[in-house]
């Protein structure tokens, strides 16, 4: 008898301790895959969300500054992801009646010798107006050595020089037509682009910790690091002002899985009708783009959403619409070579 319920008991403790360390499997994937990593990552660190809508993984790993530890709650400028907090206003405020995006943007823009006034809202959205980049250059990194120098917009607009392409046309990747977009959001509703990003996102959506300017002040902020050097000290005035509405966002991957949760997949940010428009896709050649959002194949996942570099960061934030599934991926290294394998291993084991 006493065998028995020792049997029992022993049998009742290992499928315990199997379900325990199944659960404990279950919850450090993430962390697994972003461990394998740990000995590349001598100065700067990564952090990784993926949310099934049911449940949340969460997972860092390396450093934010000088061997400090960085975590889940660190902030983060999030680059060219900012982009689709843009398009996702314009869409907003064409749902407020304040514009449309076939409009074209000699209603709220000053003729410019290389920007055709005919250009629509839309063709600036989905980069096929023809501009040429700002950006080009390296003028996007000028800020870092010159960090009081003049990024006025009359500046930005003295370096469009040429086109590219006649508007659509084609598809480019440009800087210039989120520049644009910003000055229209503040020509539309006469107010700047960081009190419209405030009172139409980061208000309703509660997001505690996303920032619409990126300065070294923000407290927890992971330290830009570039080839070892740490960028913290040199001041963000220039920076900040050069990528107002293209790139200069900061937030942590809590806010970004919230907010890409609530356009992508809850539905929740914009009307029906607009997150039809923003996810209507144009193909040229390997590239799907829509209104600030893009269709990537991952480890043959089709997921919607942007990626970012900015002053020594990358990031990614993308949703799986067919399964609901989100993915967060954030790093403090604008050199890193491991974000993209990281996708690409978390959608792998979706």
């Amino acid at each position: 008898m006493r065998l028995l319920s020792f049997i029992i008991t022993l049998s009742v403790a290992t499928i315990l301790f199997g379900c325990e360390r199944q659960s404990a499997d279950r919850q450090n994937w993430v962390q697994t895959i972003l461990d394998s990593y740990k000995d590349s990552l001598q100065s700067y660190g990564i952090v990784a969300l993926v949310d099934s809508g049911t449940r949340k993984y969460t997972a860092s790993v390396g450093f934010s500054y000088n061997k400090t530890p960085i975590n889940t709650n660190n902030r983060f400028c999030i680059g060219s992801c900012t982009k689709m907090y843009t398009a996702t206003l314009v869409l907003k405020l064409q749902e407020q009646g304040r514009l449309h995006i076939n409009d074209s943007i000699y209603h709220y823009l000053p003729r410019h010798r290389y920007i055709d006034s005919t250009i629509t809202i839309r063709q600036l959205l989905n980069h096929t107006s023809g501009l040429t980049d700002f950006a080009k250059n390296d003028f996007i990194n000028t800020p870092l050595f010159e960090p009081f120098g003049d990024y006025s917009d009359s500046r930005i607009l003295s370096l469009l020089d040429t086109i590219d392409f006649e508007k659509g046309n084609r598809y480019r990747y440009c800087n210039t037509n989120y520049f644009l977009l910003r000055k229209i959001i503040e020509r539309a509703t006469d107010k700047p682009y960081e009190s419209v990003l405030q009172e139409n996102i980061i208000e309703p959506l509660g997001l505690k910790n996303t920032f619409p300017y990126y300065s070294n002040k923000i407290e927890s902020l992971a330290h830009p690091i570039i080839d070892g050097q740490d960028l913290q000290d040199i001041p963000k005035v220039g920076i900040n002002t050069i990528s107002k509405g293209i790139g200069n966002i900061v937030s942590d991957i809590y806010d970004v899985n919230k907010f890409i949760r609530a356009l992508l997949i809850d539905k929740t940010v914009l009307q029906p009708a607009s997150l039809a428009l923003m996810s209507d896709f144009y193909q040229f050649k390997s590239t799907k783009a829509g209104l600030g959002l893009f269709e990537e194949n991952h480890a043959g996942s089709n997921l919607w959403g942007h990626t970012g570099r900015q002053t020594s960061y990358i990031s990614f934030a993308f949703v799986d619409a067919k399964t609901g599934q989100s993915f967060v991926i954030l790093t403090n290294n604008a050199n890193d070579e491991y974000g993209d394998r990281i996708l690409n291993r978390l959608c792998s084991r979706k």
